[in-house]
């Protein structure tokens, strides 16, 4: 007897997400990544999610610009047009989303209610196989978009080691992990 079991959302999403409210100030959000070693704080107000800030929020709009973390607010700089997903959506589905969208953290909402964050890592973990479809839509990002981003950090798995990471760069055409492209 074959069975035909669809990966969920469910399955594969963090459930202890750490948040943040909107007038904590940058540095403090910084503080908590650094600490619990994550990239991205869930900001809400209630159990409703308001926002994402994520590492590259805080270097492109507060650090880049000389601006002292701790006088500014979360809200001034955080994602506010969140793109979230039901946990009982298919993790096909989610990757999807994630791809088209360009994003790598979906927060996962139930009836408006915050219940888990997905990220591509988690993704990758659970489901192998989209691994190859991450990584080619990385190819083209960066084929599209060098003019104008540069090259940035996508997960999935070194064509050199063969390790999974979580910030492969493309280099003459493979997408390698730091020790790799040191060789």
């Amino acid at each position: 007897m074959e069975m035909n079991a669809k990966v969920t959302v469910r399955d594969a999403m963090t459930s202890n997400v750490l948040t943040i409210g909107l007038k904590t100030s940058v540095a403090v959000a910084a503080q908590l990544m650094a600490k619990y070693k994550i990239g991205s704080l869930i900001v809400k107000s209630n159990s409703k999610p308001e926002g994402l800030i994520t590492e590259s929020d805080i270097i492109r709009k507060v650090v880049s610009k000389d601006l002292k973390a701790s006088n500014i607010s979360i809200n001034e700089v955080m994602i506010k047009d969140l793109i979230t997903i039901s946990p009982k959506k298919d993790l096909n589905e989610a990757a999807r989303v994630m791809v088209k969208n360009n994003i790598r953290r979906l927060p996962v909402v139930n009836g408006g209610i915050l219940v888990g964050i997905l990220t591509s890592s988690d993704v990758l973990m659970v489901s192998p196989e989209l691994t190859e479809i991450l990584v080619e839509d990385a190819r083209m990002q960066n084929q599209n978009n060098n003019y104008v981003r540069g090259p940035y950090p996508v997960p999935g798995v070194c064509e050199g080691c063969g390790n999974f990471m979580d910030d492969l760069l493309e280099v003459d055409g493979e997408f390698l992990c730091e020790d790799c492209m040191e060789r």
